[in-house]
């Protein structure tokens, strides 16, 4: 969702809230000065609140009166809205520092449209879903015109698995911006959540539109195809899976697209089976299983590493034709058997693991026909 930046009616007005000195989060001051009421915890709790509102022109005073905190903010002459500076500290991503100024807000004004869209969208980020979805519903009422106040309440609320509230705050976004390819995005993730793939497919791929090198959204749509039917859709969503892996080599997202690729291969390679043994598989884990026999573990855990490289990249399992290299260990192999050795190498350091390729039957079988020779590290 995007930040609303308009200039508010109270931004000319002076803000002024209290709160207990007892609530005063004191992880946000130094160990030695936080017993309550002391000058030290006085004199720094004042020098917090004054930060807070550093970057917007005005007065600040704090004063301590009965256990409370008297915090006053008062704007100066200027043609700089204070608004704007909170919007900078959320740009920034400074959340520590726009919340405490976007809650007075809210006490000076709380139908402000701009402080419960914002604050609602940081109360969301940070987790805190019920009160984000409390805040963005009284926005959708003061701005129900809004797109941008629909979208984020649905978001919060998908987050917090309230899939029923979400729907129609995301459906009501999309109405008055059908263009919009986050909330596109998200109402896919919805349908997708509630087994409508069909839907979340449309959804995606109306999002793609927008942003064509969206990896989550690239992501997000191969997985609904996939969903809607393996079989039907395992070429355009290996592509989609290709992309993605192009757009976000590493992290979360490209782990997520290496696990569907696994996948993808796994299911073509049984595929090929017929639902029996692959004969070729089980002599290629014999092989490597007396390859591997005379090297130690050393030896072998650089090559394991090498094969999964290799395979992240994607292998072709099903075509013998096409041939692959390793730097430790000559000649030239297909995307078959070094699967295989990839399998049997993992299998060799965590026989529980799973190496991605649904090769534990052939496996088994070239364990039971391998013969371990009388020297090097012990079959496992």
């Amino acid at each position: 969702m995007t930040r609303e930046k308009r200039v508010s009616n109270l931004m000319s007005k002076p803000i002024h809230y209290v709160i207990s000195e007892r609530d005063f989060d004191l992880t946000l001051l130094p160990e030695a000065v936080r017993v309550v009421g002391t000058p030290a915890f006085r004199k720094h709790v004042t020098d917090y609140f004054r930060a807070q509102y550093a970057n917007v022109p005005g007065e600040t005073t704090v004063e301590f009166a009965d256990g409370g905190i008297r915090v006053t903010w008062i704007p100066a002459e200027t043609d700089r809205a204070p608004m704007d500076g909170i919007f900078d500290l959320l740009r920034a991503g400074d959340y520590d520092r726009a919340v405490p100024m976007l809650e007075g807000l809210l006490q000076a004004n709380p139908r402000d449209f701009d402080v419960l869209y914002n604050l609602g969208l940081v109360y969301s980020d940070r987790g805190r879903l019920n009160e984000a979805m409390a805040l963005l519903e009284r926005a959708t009422e003061v701005g129900p015109e809004n797109a941008n106040a629909w979208g984020g309440l649905g978001v919060a609320a998908l987050r917090a698995k309230a899939v029923e509230r979400a729907r129609p705050a995301l459906e009501r976004a999309i109405a008055i911006a059908p263009e919009n390819p986050y909330t596109l995005r998200t109402l896919g993730m919805l349908y997708g959540m509630t087994g409508d793939q069909k839907r979340a497919v449309a959804s995606f791929r109306a999002a793609l539109e927008q942003l064509p090198d969206d990896p989550v959204i690239l992501l997000s749509l191969a997985q609904s195809l996939l969903s809607d039917s393996h079989d039907t859709h395992a070429e355009e969503a290996d592509r989609l899976l290709t992309r993605v892996l192009a757009l976000a080599p590493h992290g979360e997202i490209a782990e997520l697209a290496k696990k569907a690729r696994r996948g993808l291969a796994s299911r073509r390679f049984r595929s090929n089976a017929a639902g029996a043994l692959r004969p070729d598989a089980t002599i290629y884990c014999l092989e490597a299983l007396q390859r591997f026999a005379t090297m130690s573990d050393a030896e072998l855990a650089p090559l394991v590493m090498e094969m999964a490289t290799l395979g992240e990249g994607g292998l072709k399992v099903n075509n013998p034709e096409i041939r692959y290299h390793l730097k430790l260990l000559p000649g030239d192999f297909s995307g078959l058997e070094v699967v295989c050795m990839l399998h049997v190498g993992i299998k060799r350091f965590d026989p529980g693991a799973d190496s991605g390729m649904d090769l534990d039957d052939e496996y088994a079988a070239a364990l039971s026909m391998f013969a371990q020779p009388s020297t090097g590290s012990p079959a496992r």
